[in-house]
């Protein structure tokens, strides 16, 4: 693990996260990317879709950053609700009526 990435801990991700520094998403990435797949594979179960939807999910928490409120919800919680509405839209697209067609 290098320097930068031991100064971000939970306490002080959303400063460093609202200052785009990229070692926050990292943190954010390895401590949180698996719980959130597994909420995908339960709703769109298609584990090569869920890792789309998690790289998705994960682009726009970056570019949402600076809308994250801890006063508001938790961290885990705000990003769950990106990534769920990341898959419901997903769902109710027209791309997902397309490929079940295709199927």
């Amino acid at each position: 693990m290098d320097e930068t990435r031991q100064l971000i801990t939970s306490e002080n991700i959303e400063e460093k996260l609202q200052e785009r520094d990229e070692a926050a998403l990292a943190f954010l990435y390895d401590n949180y990317s698996g719980a959130l797949y597994g909420v995908l594979l339960k709703m769109l179960r298609d584990p090569e879709l869920c890792q789309d939807m998690l790289q998705e999910s994960f682009v726009k928490i970056w570019k949402n950053a600076e809308k994250f409120n801890s006063a508001k919800a938790s961290l885990y919680t705000w990003m769950l609700n990106i990534t769920r509405n990341n898959a419901i839209d997903y769902l109710r697209s027209k791309r997902n009526k397309n490929d079940l067609q295709n199927r």
